[in-house]
């Protein structure tokens, strides 16, 4: 049993690693979510039974190559830069790979999200926080026709831009700015499909977005909240969204929570072991 729970944590160690909360908080959390998480044996609901087979599953394996080579390297960057810390508008220097390690998605998650992509096949996908870009090219090389991606802090936008030089990727639009204040005109002007929330991790900012979202006269198929375990107020938001009646259809992963709006079947949730 130890060594079931220590090669499960080892998976997720890297998100969770960083996360707002105590580390207390941050263990019973995923113990909880461990003794919750189903397999496909207990999924009933045909779509989320494709959907844990054909994304959850398969996203231990699937990674793109050249995208790993880019990660790889800014783990390896040390030259330093001048990051923003919003919260107290203070600038600090740290190195690219201490920035890379600390704010890039697992390649496993990034590739539940590019297989997520596919899957629902969503043509406009609207992420925030771009961070070093990593994430962002795996859904660039999804089915995707348009990625917007949202980043605050200007140096690392000119990161992600030459990370997405190098490999040649035309289709990603940054929007540089404060997200607070650009989230809502971006959304109405894009009309994103899919719009995964990674930016700011407190629990009112995410209900704030959450009703902006839904404000939308053309629905979004779904909405990723990354980090619903970052703290407690993140916790109590993702809470309150699993009993929202708007949303028939949620699934909890631990590293991030989807929702699915007006989906037209029996409110259901689901915790999928990933």
């Amino acid at each position: 049993m130890l060594k079931f729970l220590s090669s499960s944590w080892s998976s997720h160690s890297n998100s969770i690693s960083t996360l707002g909360g105590s580390l207390f908080f941050t263990v019973a959390s995923y113990l909880n979510y461990r003794f919750k998480a189903v397999g496909a044996h207990s999924i009933h609901s045909p779509f989320v039974y494709k959907l844990f087979t054909q994304i959850v599953k398969r996203a231990s394996t699937f990674r793109i190559p050249e995208i790993e080579i880019s990660r790889n390297r800014l783990k390896n960057n040390h030259d330093i830069i001048d990051v923003i810390d919003f919260k107290t508008n203070s600038s600090l220097r740290k190195p690219i790979s201490t920035v890379a390690k600390n704010s890039l998605s697992t390649a496993k998650f990034s590739a539940f999200m590019h297989l997520l992509v596919n899957e629902l096949g969503a043509k406009t996908v609207l992420e925030t926080g771009t961070s070093l870009g990593i994430n962002t090219l795996y859904l660039s090389r999804a089915s995707s026709e348009k990625i917007v991606t949202m980043e605050a802090s200007p140096i690392i936008s000119e990161l992600a831009k030459k990370e997405f030089a190098s490999l040649n990727e035309s289709k990603i639009t940054l929007e540089f700015g404060d997200i607070t204040k650009t989230f809502e005109p971006a959304i109405i002007r894009h009309e994103p499909n899919l719009i995964f929330l990674d930016a700011d991790h407190r629990g009112s900012t995410i209900r704030r977005q959450i009703e902006q979202i839904m404000k939308l006269p053309k629905l979004v198929d779904c909405i990723v909240i990354h980090d619903i375990y970052w703290s407690e107020s993140m916790r109590d938001v993702w809470n309150e969204l699993v009993l929202d009646r708007r949303f028939e259809l949620s699934i909890d992963i631990f590293q991030a929570g989807l929702l699915f709006p007006h989906k037209d079947i029996e409110k259901q949730q689901f915790t999928l072991r990933f």
